[in-house]
């Protein structure tokens, strides 16, 4: 019978292989548990995840690419996605033909500009400005009172448009970030009163901008741009 905790014994071939490979040994389980402390600790961080809808026409509008990811300075990871992408991945929706579409070519060419947010009026003088079309904005886009303004001076159209090609960057550089900070802070928009609605800065991101204010105006049933300053 043998009692328990009576000890087994090794014959000296294995003692002598134990020796042999002990020194190895050792330092192989400090780096095992160094590797596994790390992991522990890297899978111990966390950090925040924000996921917002941005319309689709933000891409169609915005000059240059947007991005899908963005990682802020606190760590903060905002993901944008979009009604249309969601839409594509689940197979579901309606014929994009019949969606309401802010800015349609007709089939004679003819381009029509709608607007039934004040994001419609900003997006579509982003495209305008992009396609150096002067001539949509002052005909579908501009408030009649801003229009009038113009008419008034000697110039009238073609001061508008040398303004708007004189400053075609820096107006698309303001437009697109005026409305993609709206998600992030940097950016607001207020009703001021008498159907007028205001875009601006943050006071931290407008010195960043040589233009700083958007001003959208309901006019005739509709949403017309009233200014950019």
């Amino acid at each position: 019978m043998i009692a328990s905790g009576t000890e087994r014994r090794s014959d000296p071939a294995t003692k002598r292989r134990r020796d042999r490979y002990r020194p190895f040994i050792a330092p192989l389980l400090r780096c095992a548990l160094l590797a596994i402390a790390l992991t522990a600790t890297t899978a111990c961080e966390t950090y925040r995840v924000e996921y917002h809808r941005r319309p689709a026409y933000y891409k169609n509008a915005a000059v240059g690419q947007l991005e899908d990811t963005i990682t802020l300075e606190d760590g903060t990871v905002l993901i944008f996605t979009s009604r249309q992408s969601e839409t594509r991945r689940d197979g579901s929706g309606s014929d994009p033909a019949q969606r309401f579409q802010i800015r349609e070519e007709l089939d004679d060419g003819t381009i029509v500009l709608r607007a039934f947010l004040p994001q419609h009026v900003l997006a579509n003088t982003m495209t305008c400005l992009r396609n150096q079309e002067y001539t949509l904005i002052w005909e579908q886009l501009l408030a009649e009172r801003t229009r009038h303004s113009y008419e008034l001076r000697e110039m009238g159209y073609e001061e508008f448009a040398a303004f708007f090609e004189a400053n075609r960057m820096e107006l698309a550089a303001t437009l697109t970030r005026l409305m993609l900070g709206l998600s992030r802070g940097e950016s607001f928009m207020e009703n001021i009163g008498g159907g007028v609605v205001r875009f601006s800065f943050h006071p931290r991101i407008a010195p960043q901008f040589k233009f700083k204010v958007a001003e959208v105006v309901s006019e005739g049933g509709g949403l017309k741009l009233l200014m950019i300053q």
